[in-house]
């Protein structure tokens, strides 16, 4: 079987406009599951992760949020109602997804590559979109383990690098490196920006753009329904804009 080129996309951020969990938080208050109280303080911590937070605190930050909330529901969630919550949220997600990572993953699909999804967020969400998006693999950070058909609010951590995790890919389905693409939106996706021949920073954090432009790398940025591109310039260390969609 002839090998497949790859690309792999980070989920929050990058082609869902909105944090899975925060969405899911938001369905959970809207279909009286969760006090507006406990909703809010998730919202607050997810506004500060993007805004101060240091990407390697990610981990541990978006823990505590998924903390609140299960703390907030004593008597723990149905696997049912979280089934039809995920569902809810997928529709969701890809009524707001970013239009140049849609579009980025629809050509990509039409010239067979293999497409890679790898999140921070719970697995579950995780397979339901990015099935519901036509990828081929996924892999979701953390598990919410449930007995008797209901959460029990623990939180199981993959435990593993997205660079460890893209590798184990590679080689479980044999896919081919020349060619490859990536897509990040944080310093998190660094390592995997690293490792493949096209690396895309989307709408980049701080962090992330002093790397990429350290590398040369290509820089994308989404306003509204307007796609930029900043390029490096080859007579300077300089990027230019350009509009991408006029």
């Amino acid at each position: 079987m002839k090998q497949k080129q790859y690309a792999v996309f980070d989920i929050d951020g990058t082609i869902a406009r909105n944090s899975l969990l925060q969405l899911m938080t938001r369905e959970l208050v809207a279909r009286g599951k969760l006090g507006i109280g406990p909703g809010r303080s998730i919202e607050v911590m997810l506004h500060d992760y993007r805004q101060k937070v240091p990407d390697e605190q990610f981990g541990d930050y978006m823990e505590q949020a998924v903390h609140i909330l299960f703390d907030a529901l004593p008597n723990g969630l149905r696997l049912e109602d979280y089934t039809e919550i995920i569902d809810a949220v997928v529709a969701t997600s890809v009524a707001h997804t970013y239009v140049y990572t849609r579009q980025l993953v629809q050509t990509l699909k039409l010239n067979h590559f293999f497409l890679i999804a790898i999140s921070g967020s719970e697995t579950k969400v995780v397979e339901a979109l990015s099935r519901t998006l036509g990828f081929d693999a996924w892999v979701g950070s953390v598990a919410y383990p449930h007995v008797d058909g209901r959460l029990t609010g623990e939180i199981k951590s993959i435990g593993k690098p997205k660079i460890d995790i893209l590798q184990e890919l590679i080689a479980r389905f044999d896919l081919k490196q020349a060619g490859s693409t990536a897509v990040g939106d944080t310093s998190a996706d660094v390592d995997v920006l690293r490792f493949v021949d096209t690396p895309i920073a989307f709408n980049p954090n701080q962090a992330l753009y002093r790397v990429a432009e350290q590398n040369g790398w290509m820089i994308v940025l989404e306003r509204k329904n307007m796609i930029y591109r900043l390029e490096k310039q080859s007579e300077s260390d300089a990027y230019s804009l350009k509009q991408t969609n006029a």
